[in-house]
């Protein structure tokens, strides 16, 4: 009874080689596949994001959600106040960073009690923390946004005088590579003594907006804005 003979078969060494190379180059291409496609990128060189020329369609300038009185805009209230916030541009909510405190009236409230609160707001659009310390003149406000959140130029357009959606659109103004998919962030900083707007995208990491000092942290659809309350000392 015989055994079955073992077979063998002969591969050329340059077809060995290339079958190897080939291995390799798919190992690297999917372990590094997310790197290379940055190198790629980044060859490509970079373009900016800019809203130029986009045209106010509001009728009535005293309705403006910036400057104006509308009704379903909280500045006309927030104006009374001198300190600073921040506002979620597609759903026009305005969060004050409540560095200070005011009364109904807008007349600042000395307290000698240090004390944190803390609040959590889901506006249908993004999620916001806010929490402050006014005796120590520190807050914070964390915005969580949804996956490729964009602004939403048309309501801007409405919503805005010409001189307001300018300033907006300017804070907008971002810089991407060339094919990368990224969008401004519709977030700005408001300064609401003087109604100056603040830009808050990933090249702008920190500003000094009168006596308040702001730093901003981008973590992917996260941003966190720090500030602080920084009088001059007498």
């Amino acid at each position: 009874m015989s055994g079955k003979e073992k077979q063998y078969y002969k591969i050329r060494k340059r077809h060995l080689w290339i079958a190897i190379g080939t291995m390799l180059a798919i190992i690297v291409i999917t372990y590094y596949k997310q790197d290379l496609y940055k190198m790629w990128q980044h060859k490509q060189g970079r373009e900016d994001v800019t809203y130029e020329g986009i045209k106010s369609e509001l009728k009535n300038n005293r309705e403006c959600y910036l400057c104006g009185n509308s009704d379903r805009s909280l500045m006309g209230y927030y104006r009374k106040f001198d300190t600073i916030g921040l506002i979620s541009l597609n759903d026009w909510y305005v969060v004050d960073f409540g560095l200070q405190e005011y009364d109904e009236q807008g007349n600042p409230l000395k307290s000698d009690s240090a004390h944190t609160s803390t609040q959590m707001t889901n506006t249908g659009e993004v999620s916001i923390m806010t929490s402050s310390s006014p005796n120590r003149g520190m807050a914070s406000i964390d915005v969580s946004l949804p996956e490729n959140y964009k602004p939403d130029i048309k309501m801007l357009q409405k919503r805005l005088c010409q001189a307001c959606l300018d300033k907006i659109t300017d804070s907008l103004e971002t810089s991407k590579w060339k094919y990368e998919k990224k969008q401004a962030i519709p977030l700005c900083l408001v300064d609401f003594k003087t109604l100056e707007i603040y830009a808050v995208q990933d090249w702008h990491i920190g500003c000094s907006i009168r006596d308040y000092w702001v730093d901003m942290e981008y973590d992917e659809e996260r941003v966190e804005v720090n500030a602080y309350y920084l009088p001059t000392r007498e």
